[in-house]
């Protein structure tokens, strides 16, 4: 072939292959692994502290994902070394709706950690169904109840005593609010009693998580942002501990 054909040829499939589209020549499939770490001020869950006092937690998560299913842990770590926490979960989420099934355990001292018998575990099995509405509509409702292990009946330790958290949610922008509550005595009002009050009637239905989270991305550079949360958590049902009333939290994750 003579070169002046060749040159012509040569520049045309170069400006043709120079005009393709970044984003073809470099995509990659999306990972199918979760690895994300909160921390926090102090950790607060459902409505009451999880720790014996407020200090920072550090809160990771590993997670393997395929199609609707997800397997992970979840753990939290305080900075004084005096708590523990390793969740393991699984989940399954379909449009709206997500059930999932935790294993919660943060009294390692109860018990060997494999240790798995109804009556000596440390161990709380909880099962979760979860609603999530569109964008058009963004309320969301859970319902958590807590069927093996370590929850069990004040007056009875051989039975369950299926500890219940309901959360009603709405989102607006980057303001999120939550109403919580149990129907029943459980778990989150201590069991229906009051801790130093022994002469106070049982609770049953009580309110004891009210309140709102706004976040904003705090820009680190032109391609990251390092999410920040408040969160301002109400009560009502703690008035056996005034440190649990009222708590104002905050987190970042990475």
């Amino acid at each position: 072939m003579k070169i002046k054909y060749i040159l012509p040829l040569a520049y045309t499939t170069l400006s043709f292959l120079t005009s393709l589209p970044v984003n073809a020549q470099i995509s990659e499939p999306a990972s199918p692994y979760k690895v994300t770490a909160d921390l926090v001020s102090h950790y607060v869950w459902r409505g009451s502290m999880a720790t014996g006092s407020p200090t920072p937690n550090f809160q990771p998560t590993l997670a393997f994902t395929k199609g609707n299913f997800e397997i992970g842990v979840w753990g939290s770590t305080d900075f004084a070394g005096s708590y523990k926490e390793v969740d393991p979960y699984v989940s399954y989420t379909a449009g709206q709706l997500k059930l999932a099934v935790t294993d919660y355990n943060w009294n390692f001292d109860k018990a060997n950690y494999f240790n798995y018998k109804n009556s000596e575990t440390g161990h709380r099995f909880e099962g979760t169904v979860g609603f999530t509405g569109p964008e058009a509509m963004p309320i969301s409702i859970t319902w958590n109840t807590m069927f093996y292990g370590l929850d069990k009946k004040v007056d009875d330790s051989t039975k369950q005593a299926y500890s219940t958290y309901i959360e009603l949610g709405y989102t607006k922008g980057a303001a999120s609010f939550f109403l919580g509550f149990t129907p029943w005595e459980s778990y989150y009002n201590n069991y229906g009693v009051t801790v130093f009050d022994s002469t106070a009637s049982k609770k049953t239905f009580s309110i004891v998580n009210i309140g709102a989270s706004v976040t904003k991305a705090l820009k680190i550079s032109e391609a990251y942002s390092l999410p920040l949360k408040v969160t301002l958590v109400i009560n009502p049902s703690a008035t056996y501990t005034r440190k649990d009333f009222m708590h104002l939290v905050f987190g970042i994750t990475f």
